[in-house]
C-alpha cells in the first residue's frame, strides 16, 4: 500500500495555567497509528505528519477537543481547517479507505491514555489472590 503523507499545522488557544499545553497534546497525538511525527514548533503550534489512509486531520483534531485541547477559532484556522478536511475527505473517497480503521486509532489513543493515568483502578495483588476473594 503506497502511503499519502500529509504535513499539517495544529494551532492550539494556549491556556495560562498549563505551561506544557503543547508538549502534552503532541505526547497524545504520538501514540496514535497513522501519525508518523509530531513536533512542538511553538508553545501553541503542533507541526504533524501522518498517514491519510490511516487517519485525517479531522479525526486528529476531534481526538485533541475530545481529551480537553482546545483549537484556535480564528477565521482563517476555520477556513483552513474546513479546507483540509475537504481534500483529504475526497483523497479518502477515491483510495481504498476504511473508516472502521479510523475509529480503531481512536479508541487505541483513548486506551493508551487511559492505561498511562494514575488512578485507583489497578489491582496490585497477586493473581491468586484476586481469584481467592
Amino acid at each position: 500500500m503506497i502511503e499519502k503523507l500529509r504535513h499539517r499545522s495544529i494551532w492550539l488557544t494556549e491556556p495560562s495555567q498549563d505551561p506544557h499545553y503543547a508538549e502534552s497534546a503532541a505526547e497524545l497525538l504520538r501514540d496514535v497509528r497513522g501519525v508518523l511525527r509530531v513536533k512542538v514548533n511553538k508553545s501553541d503550534h503542533l507541526l504533524i505528519s501522518y498517514n491519510v489512509r490511516e487517519i485525517n486531520l479531522q479525526i486528529i483534531e476531534e481526538l485533541l477537543t475530545e481529551f480537553g485541547y482546545k483549537l484556535r477559532a480564528s477565521l482563517f484556522c476555520r477556513i483552513m481547517r474546513a479546507l483540509c478536511y475537504y481534500v483529504e475527505d475526497i483523497e479518502c473517497n477515491d483510495c481504498t479507505h476504511n473508516k472502521h480503521d479510523q475509529a480503531d486509532c481512536t479508541r487505541d489513543a483513548f486506551i493508551t491514555h487511559y492505561l498511562r493515568r494514575p488512578h485507583g483502578c489497578r489491582d496490585n495483588r497477586p493473581e491468586h489472590l484476586r481469584r481467592y476473594l
